[in-house]
């Protein structure tokens, strides 16, 4: 019953364009070297994200599909047994927090024990929805440390068709405002994924030390022009490496002071989770070059979520 998690990636070259209709996720990656004036521009798009119905195993956790592709979370009665599924989409084990009150799941999900938690909805063996309570329950499994923050700061519409609102990475709300370049606007309220960008650095390092290169430092600089980066791509909604205004990060670095001879710059945004751009980067030839560059010595990430979704960059100097 328990299905592979499938994706349909789309690749290509593009110019630098504005793109306002903001799809699922995206990424591109961009590196100029101030020696020889070079720019190259790459953009993937998982632009028809294949996800069957029913049960979903994603790097290890099991996820659940109503029939529209929507993720469900909160609550459910899946044909005759009760499972629970975090504001991520995961399916919880163990102990379960819900409300104030604690409930057991075993290792397959099922709540066991002689008291369970109200379901949210009802679906039948063919992941149809029998019965709809209208609401989302918060849960947070006990056995792990995971962070989750209230609806309308930094939570996420898991798909555009479930409504249901969650999030998956510790954030704060630091500024994320730059001294020497320009205020940007706030048209919408941010907040900055601090657990996703260690992890994506994280990430990225262990991939870097596997092949025998030295993993990359993190920059203050790098890190500020990271998170400005993602927040204006949020906040005048665009994706591109190329502002509206025509200018990029690299002319920030340089009104900045910081020096360089070659830098690079990877972007990708979704709309379920701030760590899975890691991946989305990973799985794109240019944007897995910059991450690999052996030039690179620093790295900057930032990871802001705004609007809707993720929004991630990556600024790499030497």
């Amino acid at each position: 019953m328990k299905k592979a998690f499938l994706t349909k990636i789309v690749t290509g070259v593009i110019a630098a364009t504005t793109i306002t209709t903001i799809a699922p996720l995206g990424v591109s990656a961009a590196t100029t070297n101030s020696t020889y004036d070079n720019f190259y521009n790459y953009y993937n798009s998982l632009a028809n994200s294949i996800v069957n119905s029913g049960w979903v195993k994603d790097n290890g956790n099991w996820y659940y599909f109503d029939n529209s592709g929507a993720k469900q979370t909160g609550v459910l009665n899946i044909n005759g047994k009760t499972y629970c599924f975090n504001p991520s989409g995961i399916m919880q084990t163990g102990k379960v927090a819900i409300g104030n009150k604690t409930y057991t799941f075993s290792d397959n999900g099922q709540a066991i024990g002689s008291k369970t938690p109200s379901v949210d909805k009802v679906f039948d063996s063919t992941n149809n929805v029998v019965k709809d309570n209208n609401k989302t329950t918060t849960v947070s499994n006990q056995n792990k440390n995971e962070t989750t923050t209230n609806a309308g700061t930094t939570t996420n519409t898991a798909n555009t068709n479930s409504g249901a609102k969650t999030t998956s990475s510790t954030s704060n709300t630091a500024s994320v405002d730059v001294q020497g370049l320009p205020k940007l606007p706030t048209n919408y309220s941010v907040s900055i994924q601090t657990s996703a960008e260690d992890k994506i650095l994280e990430l990225m390092n262990a991939k870097r030390v596997e092949a025998g290169l030295k993993p990359l430092t993190l920059d203050k600089t790098l890190i500020s022009v990271a998170r400005y980066k993602s927040n204006d791509m949020i906040q005048n909604n665009f994706f591109d490496h190329t502002n509206p205004d025509g200018t990029k990060w690299t002319n920030w670095l340089q009104a900045l002071g910081y020096s360089y001879t070659t830098t690079g710059e990877n972007i990708a945004y979704n709309t379920y989770d701030a760590v899975e751009l890691f991946t989305q980067w990973w799985n794109s030839p240019g944007h897995r070059a910059n991450m690999m560059n052996a030039s690179y010595t620093k790295v900057g990430i930032g990871v802001v979520y705004g609007n809707g979704k993720y929004m991630g960059s990556q600024e790499f100097s030497n």
